[in-house]
């Protein structure tokens, strides 16, 4: 990903998989935390940045990886995403037909979550 993307303000999402099994290869996993802890120890770091695993679940090792880069960076909002999850969130999407759908499903999603 271009270094223009890494800046406060942006939100960056980037998508990860390890096709060959369910869960995801750590060493991939480690090699791509390293190349974005390059970009990141120049300075340039967005606001957030959001992993998703689409076709991988994550071992506890994955997890580790994951937390050891929130901990070092506690300025960038970081956060993960399984395929659980990401199979769930193409489900609702699949659901919204229009951009006052997406308006009100958001909607219909924050307040469920304030109770």
């Amino acid at each position: 990903m271009s270094d223009k993307y890494f800046h406060s303000g942006n939100y960056i999402y980037e998508c990860k998989t390890s096709p060959s099994k369910r869960d995801m290869d750590v060493a991939r996993l480690n090699a791509a935390i390293g190349k974005l802890r390059k970009v990141w120890e120049r300075g340039k770091k967005p606001s957030g940045y959001r992993y998703l695993f689409p076709i991988n679940t994550l071992s506890s090792k994955s997890i580790q990886s994951l937390k050891s880069l929130q901990s070092d960076y506690p300025e960038v909002d970081i956060r993960w995403y399984e395929s659980a999850e990401v199979e769930k969130l193409i489900a609702n999407l699949r659901e919204i037909g229009s951009m006052s759908d997406l308006v009100s499903y958001i909607s219909k999603a924050q307040a469920e979550s304030l109770r």
